[in-house]
């Protein structure tokens, strides 16, 4: 199979019992996470899922229920759905809550992982509204001065709308990258670069195999660390969902629920801010023009993703 064509992933999909619409949504997440090169949460993954469906891992006929609502928040039980769909779900629910008082967020609990976090924000973009999304993941790093797997990779994005241009797209782990890299490197038979990753005993190492036995470091230290403390706490502890090292793993023989939490903020700028359009446009202007180093130029968040996505051929 040529796990890039969209329409044989759904058909795939469909084979195994996942409804149409779902199978649509996960093979679309993939596909668009390679295309936009973060392979590591591309097609690469198909499999992965596939061995989780046939393993009873998702609730393929999911009812996403609203637990707790008022003007500002909602708590939405995402009901072990694959991950993709729940999370569409919540910025979907998001955004249309958004038009409505400016700003709105859903915490949400009982999910699987959601794959490539900046998906949803481009989803949110498209639709004119900016969406910052968090969520935990399985412990992977220890605090500061510890050896405990604790804490997630835990990502975060957000994708800035540009009338008449490219978005911004942030989109990161707070680790210094997301663990599946190491696979990428143990695929290629190469040593991982120095400052990824400790042993289990919390010594350096550049071997694929050994760090993800052991720990993956947080981005910037102590910084990346709070970060990771923090969104585990907003999506975690907040939506009801699992925190720290109670989060299941998405390589399980379980057929329960990850207990993955999500936090997604949605803002609709045109109600919050009416001359949205002509200052974000000014905004990246300011950017661009500024002044660059001899021989560079300035760039914007997500340039590189931006134009490896206009390069590619999507099927």
């Amino acid at each position: 199979m040529n796990h890039k064509n969209k329409s044989e992933i759904t058909e795939c999909l469909c084979s195994l019992g996942v409804k149409e619409s779902d199978a649509e949504m996960l093979a679309d997440s993939l596909v668009i996470a390679d295309a936009y090169g973060v392979t590591s949460h591309g097609t690469r993954l198909l499999d992965a899922h596939i061995s989780k469906i046939e393993k009873g891992g998702y609730n393929l006929s999911p009812s996403f229920k609203v637990i707790r609502e008022t003007a500002a928040f909602a708590v939405i039980d995402g009901d072990n759905a694959i991950g993709p769909v729940s999370a569409v779900h919540c910025v979907d629910y998001g955004i249309e809550r958004a038009r409505e008082s400016g700003v709105f967020t859903v915490f949400s609990k009982n999910n699987n992982t959601l794959g490539p976090a900046f998906y949803y924000s481009l989803r949110a973009a498209e639709r004119g509204c900016i969406a910052i999304v968090a969520t935990n993941s399985p412990a992977q790093m220890a605090p500061i001065g510890g050896v405990e797997k604790l804490l997630g990779t835990n990502p975060f994005s957000a994708v800035i709308p540009v009338p008449g241009g490219d978005p911004i797209i942030i989109d990161m782990a707070t680790s210094v990258v997301a663990k599946s890299k190491f696979k990428e490197y143990k695929e290629k038979g190469e040593p991982l670069p120095v400052g990824w990753a400790l042993d289990s005993d919390g010594n350096p190492t550049t071997d694929p195999d050994t760090a993800m036995a052991g720990l993956v470091l947080p981005m910037a230290g102590f910084k990346g660390y709070a970060i990771s403390m923090l969104i585990d706490i907003i999506s975690g502890v907040m939506s009801g969902a699992s925190y720290l090292n109670g989060v299941g793993r998405f390589y399980s023989e379980s057929g329960e629920s990850m207990g993955v939490g999500y936090c997604i903020t949605v803002i609709d700028p045109k109600v919050v801010c009416p001359e949205y359009e002509r200052e974000i446009i000014e905004y990246v202007r300011m950017i661009k023009e500024s002044k660059a180093k001899a021989g560079q130029t300035v760039t914007l968040p997500g340039e590189d993703r931006i134009r490896h996505y206009k390069e590619t051929e999507i099927k």
